[in-house]
């Protein structure tokens, strides 16, 4: 199957010269997976040099089967049902500002599902979730969502009574980087590096191309980093350490201080010529880039993806304030390995990465 989906169209025989199966063994295989509905034959292929019959070529069904991919933001929510391939179908949003309880958690993320579910469950796949919290992706239990103030939300057992359909729930971040790495700004890196800046402050980790969860599921949690501990150790904080430096919650505490509370984006776009403005941001980009410097230092990724509402929006302002710090604190036979991109998905990003879960969870590793 795999060989299939990265070649489009190919025949048996290529397939058992590709994977040292016996052509009977491929026959057999292909078979089941033309009467499952994964596999057509698409067209004739070209006769080989020696004459002979045309070979029948082989090409993925993306339709086969559809998964659904939500995104539980601590502003919106996104669900989307995409098929195999990522191709989105449908796709709907939803405010979770009024969020307080687990109730309305629970019947918000309920009906995002139930919106973009407009094929039949025997060809759905499964449900996959991307939360703003620490989560077990085993248990699927989300131990702590501070967008909301909610705690030990079993979100996975939920939907699976409610739908019938395999579940998982991972930290919105870690699948955002699961995303990049299938369909957009890390394709083809196998060490990735993601850090999202938003309402919060967090990173998703691909490592040695498998997604890296840590051993309770919350790998990932920059927010927490400690950049001045002379400082933060007699501070405390409603999120993270990092986040009280750089996150839209900082900012716009911040903000409000100013007379017409300015936006985070007009505080961006204006700190070239605002010396308050530009103070805030620098300060906040410094303290991000000790942070991303240790990441390196440590993991080494082929590249660095920055998203999320901040960091997509004002990547090019942001980079050029962490690359001088970088350069001073990475050595430079390290740093110049490293390639910086801005995130391709957007706001897709978490709910493709859901999407690829699911089917590296349930079908196979794409």
């Amino acid at each position: 199957m795999r060989i299939v989906r990265d070649e489009g169209l190919v025949s048996r025989a290529d397939i058992a010269r590709k994977s040292g199966l016996s052509k009977p063994v491929v026959s057999v295989v292909v078979s089941n997976f033309i009467s499952q509905g994964s596999l057509i034959e698409a067209r004739e292929g070209e006769s080989s040099t020696r004459g002979g019959k045309k070979p029948m070529l082989l090409s993925f069904v993306p339709n086969y089967k559809y998964v659904v991919g939500v995104d539980v933001g601590g502003n919106k929510l996104i669900s989307i049902l995409s098929d195999l391939d990522g191709n989105i179908v449908e796709k709907a949003k939803f405010s979770t500002k009024s969020i307080s309880d687990e109730e309305t958690f629970l019947e918000t993320v309920e009906k995002a599902i139930s919106t973009v579910m407009k094929v039949p469950l025997s060809k759905v796949m499964g449900i996959g979730i991307g939360v703003p919290g620490t989560v077990d992706p085993e248990s699927g239990m989300i131990f702590y969502m501070p967008a909301f103030g909610l705690r030990k939300v079993n979100l996975m057992n939920c939907m699976e009574e409610r739908f019938n359909l395999p579940t998982f729930v991972s930290n919105d971040v870690t699948l955002n980087a699961l995303g990049e790495m299938w369909a957009g700004a890390a394709r083809g890196c196998r060490n990735v590096f993601l850090t999202a800046l938003g309402t919060g402050t967090g990173a998703g980790l691909i490592i040695n191309n498998e997604l890296y969860e840590g051993t309770s599921g919350m790998a990932g949690e920059i927010g927490y980093m400690i950049t001045d501990w002379s400082r933060e150790k007699n501070l405390s904080f409603v999120f993270g350490s990092l986040e009280s430096w750089f996150s839209g919650y900082a900012f716009e505490k911040l903000l409000s201080e100013f007379e017409n509370e300015p936006t985070v984006a007009q505080m961006f776009d204006h700190s070239d010529s605002n010396p308050r403005f530009r103070e805030i941001v620098t300060v906040a980009c410094e303290h991000l880039s000790v942070v991303i410097a240790n990441v390196i230092t440590l993991l080494d990724p082929d590249v660095v993806v920055i998203t999320g509402g901040i960091g997509y929006n004002q990547y090019d302002r942001i980079l050029s304030l962490i690359k001088p710090v970088l350069r001073r604190t990475v050595p430079a036979e390290i740093l110049d390995r490293v390639t910086f991109k801005r995130g391709e998905l957007g706001e897709l990003g978490v709910s493709l990465g859901a999407v690829c879960n699911v089917q590296r969870k349930v079908f196979m590793e794409v």
